[in-house]
Order: C-alpha cells, then sequence, then structure tokens
C-alpha cells in the first residue's frame, strides 16, 4: 500500500475475487470421471463488467489472454484477478501526524440493473478481519478497520443499480515524523531561548545571541517548508505545521525581546544611568544606594610667569623660593585631586554597571523562565 498524500490518493494491490452462478453451463461430476471443477480461459465465458468508480488508475497484472476462471459442476463461476488500483483519498490533515483516514473504494457496474445482476458480500474472504492479517498496511501507515456495504443508486430510467462501498480506515504511525521534525523542532527552540537568555556581561555577548536566533528562525523555516512538501495543499494546516509556526513565533518574540533588552543595556551602560530603587524592588536586588561625586572646584592661579616675575628682586629669593614651593605643592595637590576625582568616577561607572548587569541578568531569567515555560506547556498541550 502506497499513500500519496500531496495528490491524495493511495495505491493498494488487492485480489478482485469474484463468484457468480452461469445457469447455462453444467454438468453431471458422475459422467466426467468425477470432475467438479475445471479451469478454462476467461474469454471463454460471460463475465460480469466491474468498474472501480473511486479509481483513478486500475493496472491488472495478468494479460486479458492469461487470464483462467474456475467453473464447478453446477455453474459457478469464480474469477480471481490481482490487480493495482489507485484510488482517491482525500485526506483530513488537521491532526497530522496522529491523523485517522478513511478512503472510500466504490465497486460497481453500470451497464447492469438490480434486474440482471445484483451483488451479494460476505462470502469467504470479504468475511476476513484486520486481526487474521488479510489487511495490511505499510511502514508509515496501518490498517485500522475495512467495513464494506451494499448499496444502490437510481438511474435516469428509474432503474436499480447496485455498488459495493468499502471503506478503509487507515492510521499514520507518527514515529518517523516525531523523531524527524517535532523532537528537532522542540530541541531547536529551547536551544535558541537558552542563547537568547542566557545572562550576558557585555552588549557584544548580546549580539552574537541575537545571532544565534536569527540562525535559528532560518532553521526552523527549514523544518516548516519539509512539513509544507508533505502536505497536501488545502485550507486546513496540519497541527505539525501549527506546532512550527508556534515554535517560530516564540522564537521570533525571543529575538525581539533580546534585541530590546540588548539597546536598553547599551543605552544605560553608555550613560551611566542610576538604576531607579522602584527596579531593584520588583527584581528583589538589595542594592546599597550610591550617588554620582561631586566634582571639586579647585583652581590654580600661579603660573610659571609669576614665579619667574619673583625671581627677578635678589632680596626676595628667600621669600621667592618659599613661594614657588608652595605654589608647586598646591600643583600637585591639584594633579592628586584630579587622579583622585578620576578615580571616584571610575568606580562609580563600575558600581553602576555592576548593577546593570545584576538587573539584566533577572531580566534575562526571568524571561528565560517565561519562554521556556510557554515552549514546554505548548508542545505538551498539542501533542499530549
Amino acid at each position: 500500500m502506497l499513500q500519496d498524500q500531496k495528490q491524495e490518493s493511495i495505491t493498494f494491490q488487492t485480489i478482485l475475487d469474484m463468484i457468480w452462478k452461469d445457469e447455462n453451463i453444467g454438468w453431471n461430476a458422475n459422467e466426467f470421471g468425477g470432475t467438479s471443477s475445471i479451469m478454462i480461459p476467461s474469454d471463454l465465458l460471460w463475465k460480469p463488467v466491474i468498474f472501480v468508480y473511486s479509481g483513478l488508475e486500475v493496472q491488472y497484472m495478468v494479460p486479458d489472454e492469461q487470464r483462467f476462471v474456475s467453473v464447478q459442476s453446477d455453474g459457478t463461476v469464480r474469477s480471481q484477478l490481482p490487480c493495482t488500483i489507485t484510488n482517491k483519498c482525500e485526506m483530513q490533515i488537521d491532526k497530522f501526524p496522529y491523523d485517522i483516514q478513511s478512503c472510500d473504494i466504490t465497486v460497481g457496474s453500470w451497464m447492469y440493473s438490480t434486474d440482471q445482476i445484483d451483488f451479494v458480500v460476505g462470502k469467504e474472504q470479504l468475511n476476513a478481519t484486520i486481526d487474521n492479517g488479510y489487511f495490511k498496511g505499510n511502514g508509515e501507515w496501518a490498517v485500522v478497520s475495512f467495513d464494506k456495504e451494499l448499496k444502490k443508486n437510481t438511474g435516469s430510467n428509474g432503474q436499480q443499480i447496485p455498488y459495493v462501498r468499502y471503506v478503509a480506515q487507515l492510521q499514520r504511525q507518527p514515529i518517523y515524523y516525531i523523531c524527524v521534525l517535532l523532537i528537532p523542532t522542540f530541541v531547536t527552540a529551547t536551544i535558541c531561548l537558552l542563547g537568547l537568555f542566557v545572562p550576558a556581561v557585555n552588549t557584544g555577548e548580546r549580539v552574537e545571541k541575537v545571532n544565534i536566533g536569527m540562525t535559528t528562525l532560518l532553521a526552523m523555516g527549514t523544518i516548516l517548508g519539509i512539513v509544507a512538501d508533505e502536505m497536501p495543499k488545502t485550507t486546513t494546516l496540519p497541527l505539525l505545521g501549527i506546532y512550527v509556526l508556534a515554535e517560530l513565533l516564540i522564537c521570533t518574540i525571543g529575538v525581539i525581546v533580546s534585541i530590546v533588552i540588548m539597546v536598553l543595556h547599551q543605552r544605560v551602560t553608555t550613560r551611566a544611568l542610576i538604576p531607579p530603587r522602584w527596579l531593584n524592588k520588583i527584581l528583589h536586588l538589595k542594592m546599597k544606594a550610591i550617588q554620582k561625586p561631586e566634582k571639586k572646584d579647585v583652581t590654580t592661579v600661579y603660573t610659571e610667569k609669576s614665579i619667574r616675575q619673583l625671581s627677578k628682586d635678589k632680596e626676595m629669593n628667600d621669600l621667592s623660593e618659599a613661594i614657588k614651593n608652595s605654589i608647586y605643592a598646591k600643583r600637585l595637590n591639584h594633579v592628586l585631586d584630579r587622579v583622585e576625582e578620576y578615580i571616584d568616577d571610575k568606580e562609580f561607572e563600575d558600581y553602576i554597571l555592576l548593577q546593570w548587569i545584576l538587573i539584566f541578568d533577572r531580566i534575562d531569567m526571568f524571561f528565560l523562565v517565561v519562554f521556556n515555560t510557554v515552549n514546554v506547556f505548548m508542545s505538551t498541550i498539542l501533542f499530549k
């Protein structure tokens, strides 16, 4: 059995087994040495013309000139024709890959009415069940049931035309799609979310994480394309397609949130903004309050010109030396004050940077838990 999902057809091998009674033939087996049955070419006898109404193509494995029928002494004729039938099978893919398909196979004769021919269903193999192995699927499909029903159509002339409707229910074996599509999609989405929201120290690491997210979106788009290639082009989106789209949406939102966090992290660190107290309270961070150090107003009015002016008067040499030493000391103090101011500013910036790193760590962990919880919950709901 072969299921063409894109063309919505099913191809299977079967034996068209027909039994009828021809009142024009028959013999006394005792008069012919106890011969109760013979095999003769099928073209020597009348045969009912049977068509597969729902079949797109019927290929008989035995040529016409090699077909034989079994004839009983009471006029019972049996014909067994192995054939391959390609039958139309409209698919309901909304639950793919956990779907059960129902395929109708209609067999009848449009040439004869119930006055000339009638069908009787339920002889020998027609009473076979799924359990005895008479009906077999393939690696992807298992035959759940095979029901039969005798029905009649009313022709344009009012005559009743009989036909037999077989209904085969096929259940898909989802293990292939679980291993090839479902699990890789879940793992890819999980790795994407972990990569996006693992705490980062600087914006450079966040840029790399965004690149990982974009690569993941490309991979999930490829998986969605594989699902689309497996399915017929219908208005119904399969369950697996909905799942891949949902995972793609989650990763897309994750990438957008990560970009926003990256921009905010870059802005607050480059501008050395002090984190507000309410943000620390919301994130349950115990950070001591800090204020930006005030700049000291240190002004030096002494210059080399004034020092040289004082040095010209010989009577004031001693006083000049003292003044020069005082000027140099004040200039040194000024330089030391500037160095101290720079160190304070640097410590302030480092502390602010540390505070923002801790804040964005908490934000990353929050979104990491939220997105992965949604991912696991959605996967459980869709494929429980």
